[in-house]
């Protein structure tokens, strides 16, 4: 037999639920006053009774027996037994206390200060669940309300307990919660609750509080819930019985954010809102509102003004109402009189969308009225006055279903039945059944039906659970969920088999099925609805998720495991731009559906906002082929398109052919020229109706769709095949099932849910650490800001990006303006000089770019609400004041992220940081993007809400996440649940790609499942779904630490770690360790076991960063209610972890000397620079000083000029430094009135850079000018500035003075070739730019050779032979000739490129990419790529590699596409044996690329060739 997974983990989950729950500690609290004398025999037998079905020791049960009158008396303690003979004795020796008054309150008070406490025994603070039994005889004699409410909030789970005139309201007030008081009218009658109490007592108390999913939704756990107040003038007198029954009403609900939600509005001729759903969260701040209401006055009373306002501003999401994730939507209506409008249609439409509303009339209210308002007539109150409404107020609260189970009872669920029926009594136990409250039936089915027993067979709960425990399996090899569907509606649902349906009870049907139908159950389904049945579906991994949804009641309905937890995510804010297609399927057989899809469309249609610049539409039908209707730039207005769909007439025609139709979307409607918008980044969505199963095949076409971005969603009807269309979307949820028309309202609010999203639009700016101390390790900078700026959507619509450099002054390197591709940026980051200068200062550097950069002139689009984000690397502590531009940047909004090394102050960098979690330190700015260190920290500031996307590659991991179980972190549980759910969706879980675990921890550690428990997301999903939290104290985190090693990345529970897989940790704390961790955090490291630190505000930061695998993997939230404000931080640092290998690798930066270069000092001077004479000369002449003077060296050349130019010494008049440097020592500038630099450019470029001078180019020497001018020139100097450029010369500008910026700019060979001198101090700044410039310029690279690598791959790569293996052509075609293949299998195609980026492209093994030599990768594919190799070839283009991708037939064409540099550099020949077909292309290619470049610079051939 099968087993059911989900259901056998629900079996576990009980079994585990009984162990816990034999640790408790349980107090009876007994009724000693004198009422109770005669009586008190029995109440001894009933008390142990009970302790004889507990396992009493000192490790497990503890029990203590404490008496109650006037006074408090112990009779023993916790501790005073240890074992369950002495216990029972001890009950026995009991002796009757007595005293006339019985004061409750104080009794509870007594024994919640004196004993549950760790001196008398309670073991509260180490998580072990307190119970309380209260037996009573009478009412209290005093207040019960507070002591009660306070036992609840020290989690104290207190059952009530009484006999005779004990007053069951007290007693239901004390209770933990509804369900856990018993009443009996005499002593002896107490055994006969013996068996329910225990039950009580066997259920783990943190279970019976999470209980979620069906019980919360049939138990109506979940409401929101409306009072609609009559606030006329003639209902004033009302107003006190009015506030006094919501006061009553909202005591007895269970409000909470997640729980019950309240609204009041208040009407008379309009509404008024006095708070929505969302405004409060607590019971206690609801009933201080109402307490504060007071009277609206008005008139006339406009009932159905006021109806139709509720619907459409209360009962929505913005208001906090929860209807599209099902929660129940309940309408209290009070009113004093006839409304003056009518309120038909209001109340139709509310309750058409599921509003179950309560009509309350007092003194004029008409009967007709109410009827026509409530949702059925038994929710109509007819009071003559206001003061009778408080009666109805118990009737109210106590609400009637009428609820059957359908259980599946095949042979595939046979071993799973008592599972089955566990939770079946689980959601019974929530319910309140009663002759007149919930009525519960069991029918089980496989080939055919059979009814256990029905709604009208028992009215007490402990008999409906008695029967429940007595099923028998029914068993059957067929399973026909249709039949059994019809079944339940004609007979379950029947009034002769206790239904109450004629009555306005809700009618609710629970489905288990353990497996996929094998007849039709679409018509079954659709009936069930037709007749206002609620259908729920519970299936486990074998059931058939997209029938599910087609049975329930809206497919929110619809659940995969027994222990659902229902998750629906907020709707987000309206899309501002969308591009709509609706593609109809209109061939014959959907001739009678096609109105019905026409309203499918208008209603859509009719919920957007149609606009040129907002929402477009298109809608085309289809066949045999399709027809557009209308294409997406058609229409306009709303109103326009509107009128259009509703006179379009079916098409016709068969057979259906889906794919040719999604392909001709994809090619005609899907274009710039048909008003799509995909160029511009406005989403693209397409919604796809069908009523059958495709005569053609859709895989490419759809394929082709989700390749362009296109978000699909299907509605399929009739005869469509669900295979297919759970095929076709992104996502399964996007699959949707129409039964009959009925069902499309709910699918088109799920869409409209889904595609309210809005596309990201960021503004980023670097602003760089470009100080002295940063020089060296400028590389690794650069190389973190392309690693950001790779995964942007760098465009001029959607992500914007620059970069400023500061030390002691700021300076823009580009604005945001400046660029709108990611290939501009990232050629521009890549040509990056570093500034240089002293100190640092970050609030200069703030400032300027508050006032130069954040501004629309630099292309901020602040103003149209775009976010403004700020990422800040600093090397040291800031020398000026950060706190008043800090100030100023957060006051407009700018999201600013702090990265520093340790010479950084932490302090100044987290007052700088948008939050002190959005600063990082790292220990040096090499580790920025490396891989060998694996430190990901660029994946940091994956940006809060505008969060980057990171594309998950194919490697594998295992990941493991420990959860702080203790009392620390009991308010935060929801939320790490949460957190971990959204983690584990963005992972690839599979047994051979992503694994993961969860373990708990408090004193010790337990694992909620292992490494290899699970191999589908589903599964994790849902396990994380159900978990319990531990609770426990201490919080011993080393000793979780151990365990996690030990125990759970072990080889036998699924860890990885000899095969090599990644390991990684994730640990939450919210308070400081109880024992060592130091040693155990080591361990972890040395194991290669990569660990992030999540610590509350209660955490010690020191002890989390000691865990981290580096302090920068620590992250702080001030509780875990906060954790969803980290999430993209930690998604994206796991996602960086994970590719870390696709960083730039950090290469030690070649400082290179200027080995060879003619440099050319052109200097202004004019009269105007007489001033600055000194130093300007001792600027050239440190330069000077600095470089290697010679022949074969460094040669240089003095020219002055004004009007003319004049030339002080030529390239090869000195040899040797000294002579330079003393002809230097003796010039003075010449004077002049004019400033002619157009003509001294000519000059220097025709009779200096010549070779009669000395100039060497050529032999491929750099000529290199260097230009200081002072003034505008009086002449055109675009001209010569064009000819130096042809003649390739490298033109460094640098201003003075008055200098124009714009002339500079326009002289320089490059942005970063500019300079400007604004005072003295800049000069020797400025030297060391510009030194610093022309050393790392590629030009300077010593001419000369070309260096070739050859490597193989199969399933991993191996290297022939490195960059710097041979010198000569020779040697290179010798050990080519001697190749033999490598063999082995698969192409791991993604690896070996990152083989060559990480070992073969760097400079230990000759590559030469920092001195400026071109980097060329030649790749020839066999075949298809077992791996991804996305992300690795997006890095090598990020580091500027040029790659050529040649594939045979086998291979990929689209693959070879995403890997070549070029769509042209991808290449494909039929086999290798036709390679020489291509050989001259290539070649020709490789030529294009610049023979100039070839002949000055080297260049590094890379050949990966697959074998």
């Amino acid at each position: 037999q099968r087993e059911s997974y989900h259901l056998a983990l629900v079996s576990r989950m009980q079994t585990q639920i009984q162990s816990n729950a034999v640790k408790r500690d349980i107090v009876f609290l007994l009724d000693g006053s004198d009422n109770t004398r005669d009586g008190f025999q029995e109440i001894k037998l009933f008390v142990k009774s009970i302790v004889e079905s507990l396992s009493v020791s000192e490790s497990q049960d503890r029990v203590s027996v404490v008496q109650f009158a006037d006074k408090t008396e112990v009779n023993f303690d916790l501790n005073s037994h240890k074992a369950k003979n002495d216990t029972l004795n001890a009950i026995d020796n009991l002796r009757h206390k007595g005293g006339r008054r019985l004061n409750v309150g104080a009794a509870l008070q007594f024994v919640r200060h004196s004993v549950f406490t760790s001196s008398t025994g309670s073991r509260r603070l180490e998580g072990v669940p307190q119970i309380l039994i209260l037996l009573t005889s009478k009412p209290s004699t005093d207040s019960v309300r507070g002591p009660a409410f306070a036992l609840k909030e020290h989690e104290i789970v207190s059952v009530g307990i009484g006999v005779g005139n004990a007053n069951l309201s007290e007693l239901e007030m004390i209770a933990f919660k509804p369900g856990f008081t018993y009443k009996v009218t005499d002593f002896s009658m107490l055994r006969s609750i013996q068996s329910q109490l225990g039950a009580t007592l066997n259920m783990n108390k943190d279970t019976e509080e999470t209980l979620n999913g069906i019980s919360d939704l049939v138990g109506s756990n979940k409401r929101d819930i409306v009072f609609l107040l009559d606030g006329s003038d003639e209902s004033r007198n009302g107003l006190p019985a009015i506030r006094e029954f919501i006061r009553r009403t909202a005591e007895e609900l269970d409000i909470e954010e997640d729980k019950v939600r309240v609204a009041v509005v208040q009407y008379s001729d309009d509404p008024k809102i006095y708070f929505n759903l969302k405004t409060h969260r607590s019971k206690k701040a609801i009933i201080y509102a109402v307490r504060s209401l007071r009277h609206k006055g008005g008139r006339p009373r406009n009932t159905g003004a006021a109806l139709q306002f509720v619907q459409d501003h209360v009962f929505t999401a913005s208001s906090g109402s929860r209807r599209l994730e099902g929660v129940p939507q309940i309408l209290f209506l009070l009113t004093g009189g006839k409304s003056s409008d009518d309120v038909s249609g209001a109340a139709l439409s509310l309750k058409q969308i599921g509003v179950l509303s309560f009509a309350i009339g007092m003194k004029n209210a008409k009967q007709e009225e109410l009827q026509k308002i409530a949702f059925s007539s038994r929710f109509v109150f007819n009071l003559p006055v206001f003061g009778e409404l408080l009666s109805i107020q118990p009737e109210i609260a106590s609400p009637q279903r009428d609820i059957v189970f359908l259980l599946d009872g095949s042979d595939v669920t046979r071993s799973d039945f008592p599972a089955m029926k566990n939770f079946v009594k689980r959601v019974v136990d929530a319910l309140n059944v009663g002759e007149n409250k919930d009525h519960v039936s069991v029918v089980q089915y496989s080939r055919d039906p059979q009814t256990d027993f029905s709604l009208n067979t028992y009215t007490e709960k402990q008999d409906v659970v008695a029967a429940v425990q007595q099923l028998n399996h029914k068993g059957g090899s067929l399973l026909n969920t249709g039949a059994a569907l019809d079944y339940v509606r004609n007979n379950a649902f029947a009034e002769s088999s206790g239904s109450r349906y004629q009555e306005g009870v809700p009618q609710i049907l629970i489905l288990l099925s353990g497996g996929r139908s094998q007849d039709d159950v679409a018509s079954a389904a659709a009936a069930l609805k037709r007749d206002k049945v609620v259908p729920f579906c519970v299936g486990t991994r074998n059931a058939d998720i997209l029938e599910q949804q087609m049975i329930a009641h809206n497919p929110s309905y619809a659940f995969s495991v027994i222990m659902i937890c229902v998750s629906v995510s907020a709707v987000q804010a309206e899309s501002i731009q969308r591009d709509i297609v609706f593609l109809l399927d209109s061939s014959d057989e959907m001739q009678n559906d096609f109105r019905a899809m026409l309203g499918f469309v208008e209603r859509m249609v009719e919920k957007l906002n149609v606009d040129e610049d907002k929402d477009r539409v298109s809608v085309v039908q289809y066949s045999r082929e399709p027809n557009v209707e209308f294409s997406l730039n058609t229409f306009q207005t709303k109103q326009s398109l509107a009128g259009n769909v509703g006179v379009l007439r079916h098409k016709g025609g068969r057979p259906r052919n889906t794919g040719a139709a999604l392909q001709f979307v994809k090619d005609n409607v899907y274009t710039a020229s048909s008003g799509s918008r995909r160029q511009q980044g406005v989403p693209q969505i397409l919604v796809l109706f069908t009523g059958g199963r495709s005569s053609d095949d859709i895989r490419n076409a759809i394929e082709g769709l989700k390749q362009m971005g296109v978000m699909v969603f299907v509605v399929g009807a009739k005869n469509a095949d669900t295979l297919e269309i759970q095929s076709m979307p992104q996502e399964a949820s996007h699959a949707f099932f129409a039964a009959d028309s009925s069902d499309l309202p709910d699918i088109e609010e799920q869409i409209l849910s889904a595609i309210k999203t809005n596309p990201t639009r960021k503004d980023v700016v670097f602003l760089l650490d470009g100080s002295d101390d940063s020089q060296r390790r400028f590389p690794d900078i650069k190389d973190f800001v392309q690693g950001v700026v790779v995964d942007l959507n760098v465009s001029a619509n959607r992500d914007r990006v620059a970069v400023v450099q500061y030390s002691n002054t700021a300076e823009t390197s580009f604005n945001l303006r400046r660029y709108s591709t990611e290939d501009d940026v990232l050629d521009a980051v890549r040509g990056l000089r570093h500034k240089g200068g002293y100190p640092h200062n970050i609030g200069a550097a703030l400032q300027y770019v508050r006032d130069y950069i954040f501004t629309s002139d630099s292309g901020s689009r602040l103003h149209e609400g775009v976010p403004q984000i700020l990422i800040l690397l600093s090397g040291g502590r800031s020398e000026d004041d950060i706190r008043t531009p800090v100030r100023m940047l957060k006051e407009m909004g700018v999201i600013s992220i702090a990265i520093g090394t340790t010479d950084a102050d932490t302090l100044e960098l987290q007052t700088i940081s948008h939050e002190p979690n959005y600063a990082f330190s790292i220990n040096d700015y090499e580790e920025l993007p490396t891989a060998k260190q694996d430190l990901p920290a660029e994946n940091h500031i994956a940006f809060v809400s505008t969060s980057f996307v990171f594309v998950a590659d194919s490697k594998k991991q295992d990941v493991v996440f420990l959860i702080d179980g203790s009392y620390d972190s009991r308010n935060g549980f929801e939320e790490i649940r949460g957190f971990i759910g959204k983690i584990v969706e963005s992972l690839n879980l599979d047994e051979n790609r992503d694994r993961v675990a969860v373990v708990q921890y408090n004193r010790d550690a337990t694992a909620n499942f292992y490494l290899n428990s699970y191999s589908s997301k589903n599964d994790v999903l849902n396990s994380i779904g159900t978990m319990r939290h531990k609770f426990g104290r201490p919080l011993n985190i080393g000793k979780a630490l151990d365990f996690v090693r030990d125990s759970v990345f072990a080889a036998s529970v699924g860890g990885r770690r000899a095969e090599s897989v990644p390991q990684y940790l994730y640990l939450f704390s919210g308070g400081r360790s109880g024992d060592d961790v130091r040693g155990p955090a080591q361990s972890l490291k040395e194991n290669g076991i990569k660990t992030f630190s999540i610590g509350t505000k209660n955490a010690d930061t020191l002890e989390m960063q000691t865990i981290s695998f580096t302090p920068a993997h620590y992250f702080h939230v001030t509780n875990f209610n906060n954790l969803q404000s980290i999430h993209p931080s930690v998604e994206a640092t796991l996602r960086g972890v994970k590719e870390t290998t696709e960083f730039p690798t950090v290469i030690d930066v070649l400082y290179i000397n200027i080995k060879s270069a003619d440099i050319v000092f052109l200097l202004d001077g004019s009269n105007d620079m007489r001033a600055s004479e000194r130093q300007i000369l001792d600027f050239v002449r440190e330069i000077v000083k600095q470089i290697e003077i010679g022949p074969s060296k460094v040669q240089v050349a003095l020219t002055q000029y004004s009007t003319e130019p004049t030339t002080d010494f030529l390239l090869n008049t000195y040899s040797q430094k000294d002579d330079v440097l003393s002809h230097l020592s003796n010039v003075n500038l010449k004077g002049g009135t004019s400033l002619n630099t157009g003509v001294a450019l000519d000059y220097v470029k025709n009779s200096v850079f010549s070779a009669s001078s000395g100039s060497r180019a050529q032999q491929g020497v750099p000529q290199i000018l260097i230009l200081l001018s002072g003034r505008k020139s009086g002449d055109d100097v675009s001209g010569a500035v064009d000819r130096l450029r042809n003649a390739g010369i490298i033109l460094y500008s640098i201003g003075l003075n008055n200098a124009d910026r714009l002339e500079i700019e326009q002289l320089a060979h490059s942005p970063q070739a500019k300079y400007f001198i604004k005072e003295i101090s800049d000069f020797p700044l400025v030297r060391e730019q510009l030194l610093s410039t022309i050393t790392s310029h590629k030009d300077t690279v010593t001419p000369g050779v070309d260096k070739v690598a050859v490597v193989q791959y199969s399933n991993n790569a191996e290297l022939s032979f490195n960059l710097n293996t041979y010198n000569t052509r020779d040697d290179v075609l010798k050990h080519v000739a001697s190749l033999q293949p490598k063999g082995g299998r698969p192409q791991n195609i993604g690896a070996a490129l990152q083989f060559v980026k990480d070992k073969v492209l760097v400079s230990n093994a000759g590559g030469r990419r920092h001195e400026g030599a071109k980097q060329i990768l030649v790749m020839l594919a066999g075949g298809r790529s077992r791996d991804s190799p996305r992300g690795p070839a997006r890095m090598l283009k990020a580091a500027g590699v040029v790659t050529f991708a040649i594939g045979s037939r086998m291979a990929n064409s689209a693959e070879m596409q995403v890997i070549s540099s070029d769509p042209n550099y991808a290449y494909s020949v039929p086999d290798f044996v036709n390679l020489s077909r291509i050989q001259q292309s290539l070649m020709s290619q490789l030529t294009q690329m610049g023979v100039e470049e070839e002949t000055k610079e080297g260049k590094n051939l890379d050949y990966l060739k697959n074998y």
